[in-house]
């Protein structure tokens, strides 16, 4: 079975949204979407960029599919941009699939500690006509952890180096499957410790885990 979990700590710029859900394939989605703009957009448009990205994720569209119908959604509003990323993990076929558009690096902690990032191919989905937002697939291989964040965690680095420190504070090798069971509450408190004092929260800071616990494997169910 796979495991998730989220938060958000807020920051004086709200930015980030998520969500993880199981689509109409089976396969489980982790989404995150950073929304930027230069200028003040429309909440309800905003709201719309999100919903209509999940529906197309939930149908099961192909994720460039899903990233073209962004794309002509921002270009109504120039100026917004959205850094994403999607972890889609089909059980059924033994793979994921990872899209990193203008975001810090995907984590994977393998079961036996091996970390794995996947930077970003692309810059964020708006920024520029007619970029290709490359995605990349990999095996899904039980017993591991995968860590995304935005780049509000970062205060607004996407130096991989920095993902590496991320993961070794929050000893996402001995601790990956845990935390991705954790409730909110819970993992609030681990993102705050593990957060600069001193940093300039600079918007949303989110961060989502997803572990691929080999002992439930045969069980069914998010938590």
């Amino acid at each position: 079975m796979l495991r998730a979990s989220g938060e958000t700590i807020d920051g004086p710029r709200p930015s980030d949204w998520f969500d993880v859900f199981v689509d109409d394939l089976g396969d489980l989605v982790a989404l995150l979407m950073d929304v930027r703009s230069s200028a003040e957009s429309p909440d309800d448009f905003l709201a719309t960029v999100v919903r209509d990205t999940r529906t197309a994720l939930r149908r099961g569209d192909a994720l460039h599919e899903v990233v073209g119908e962004l794309e002509m959604q921002l270009a109504a509003h120039p100026g917004v941009e959205t850094g994403l990323i999607v972890l889609r993990i089909s059980q059924r076929d033994a793979r994921v699939e990872t899209l990193n558009a203008g975001m810090p690096a995907v984590a994977n902690v393998g079961p036996g500690g091996r970390l794995d990032l996947y930077p970003a191919l692309s810059g964020p989905v708006g920024r520029r006509v007619g970029e290709v937002h490359p995605y990349e697939l990999v095996p899904l291989v039980w017993g591991g952890t995968w860590l995304a964040v935005t780049d509000g965690m970062m205060n607004g680095s996407l130096d991989p180096e920095n993902i590496t420190a991320l993961c070794a504070k929050l000893d996402l090798a001995g601790r990956g499957l845990t935390l991705a069971a954790a409730t909110s509450d819970e993992l609030y408190d681990e993102f705050q410790q593990v957060l600069s004092a001193s940093r300039f929260l600079r918007d949303d800071a989110t961060g989502v885990l997803v572990g691929a616990d080999a002992a439930a494997r045969f069980q069914s169910g998010i938590i």
